[in-house]
């Protein structure tokens, strides 16, 4: 475990558990997008970046709760950690994936994979990458 400034002592292995489930998570989004199930891969791409900011916080010693991407980056904030505007535009938009690419009932008609697109999808992973950017730079930052 690593110690920053006045910190309590940082939890790398907790950190490298949550992260490498967020890379996995990428990679799954990654999949379903070149098999056309764009739905799926935004939902993934979500999951990629909640994954990422609950390690960044498990790390931290801080037990995160929920899935709301918003509220988990200003839980990060709320801890110290300076969270760009960009970076919180891009929660924002990827924590509306959470819900609606799953449900039938989500959209006032049809299932979900018809309210999805390749660029839905490829805007989802590449919203997932600069999270995960950031997380890997917050720690890298942390770690001193």
């Amino acid at each position: 475990m690593a110690t920053t400034g006045g910190r309590a002592p940082l939890d790398e292995e907790e950190f490298r558990r949550w992260r490498s489930e967020a890379d996995r998570a990428l990679a799954s989004a990654e999949r379903e997008a070149a098999a056309g199930a764009h739905n799926w891969a935004c939902f993934l791409a979500e999951q990629a970046a909640q994954l990422g900011l609950k390690g960044l916080l498990h790390g931290l010693g801080l037990g995160p709760w929920g899935h709301d991407l918003p509220r988990l980056g200003a839980r990060a904030a709320e801890a110290g950690i300076e969270v760009p505007t960009g970076i919180r535009e891009v929660l924002a938009r990827l924590g509306r994936h959470y819900i609606p690419p799953r449900y039938p009932d989500a959209h006032p008609s049809g299932p979900p994979g018809e309210h999805y697109t390749e660029a839905d999808s490829r805007q989802a992973a590449e919203d997932a990458r600069a999270v995960l950017a950031f997380v890997d730079g917050a720690w890298e930052v942390l770690r001193g």
